[in-house]
């Protein structure tokens, strides 16, 4: 099968549609050749997301800065030879301070039904691309994050091709599932996937390693959230 086809085929698993059933346009919030920021139907919502949110800055900022990549290859992904190694997602402060206001509209201007996805495209030192990207939502006083790909590479797909697939309008998709795992920082303001999803009644993703869900409350509590931390809201792109 080719990555095409594959491609089609997660999106169509992760939409949750029989037949792949088109839903409504994405709604753009920022899009640049480096990033992209959308409000994006979710067919998993259930009864429905907290949205419109209004969600502070500081804690979007924090959410994103508690972050963890956990590295892990296809053996490890099943529990061997798993690497003990992890790393921020987030560690360019001027990336953060470009993405968290464009999050914060997207979920002010989101509805029920939306999430809001971003697609972010950074270069190594060889220029080659690397992908971060994923959607963000909140139900109640949770926040849960699905991060698809953290820094990764389209070239390190896991399956033959002869060239790089395009997943800038499928940031839901992993480019290569089994490189990483989430983790978070504070441990105390995560709640466990499993246990949220039973509680909040959401649909779930096709791999709840990628999923992180932090209680807002207990994230406030935890650290120190000064509100210069991230620059406020630019006035041309407030809801």
């Amino acid at each position: 099968m080719t990555w095409p086809r594959r491609l089609c085929l997660t999106a169509c698993l992760l939409a949750g549609f029989s037949g792949c059933s088109i839903a409504p346009p994405p709604i753009p919030i920022h899009d640049d050749p480096a990033l992209l920021v959308t409000v994006t139907y979710d067919p998993r919502a259930g009864a429905g997301h907290s949205h419109p949110a209004a969600i502070s800055s500081d804690i979007v900022a924090a959410v994103l800065r508690g972050l963890q990549l956990q590295g892990r290859d296809v053996v490890g992904a099943f529990g061997l030879m798993g690497e003990d190694r992890s790393s921020p997602v987030f560690i360019d402060r001027n990336i953060l301070a470009g993405l968290v206001p464009h999050l914060v509209v997207g979920l002010a201007k989101a509805s029920p039904r939306d999430l809001v996805t971003f697609y972010l495209v950074q270069r190594d030192s060889r220029y080659v691309p690397l992908i971060t990207s994923g959607g963000m939502f909140l139900r109640g006083h949770h926040l849960y994050v699905i991060l698809a790909n953290g820094r990764t590479s389209p070239s390190s797909i896991q399956y033959e091709t002869t060239y790089e697939p395009d997943t800038r309008n499928s940031p839901l998709v992993p480019i290569a599932r089994y490189k990483f795992t989430t983790e978070f920082q504070p441990v105390e303001a995560r709640v466990a996937t499993s246990e949220a999803e039973q509680r909040d009644g959401w649909g779930g993703y096709l791999d709840e390693s990628k999923v992180v869900v932090v209680d807002v409350d207990r994230l406030a509590n935890a650290l120190p959230l000064p509100s210069a931390a991230i620059p406020a809201i630019p006035a041309h792109i407030k809801p």
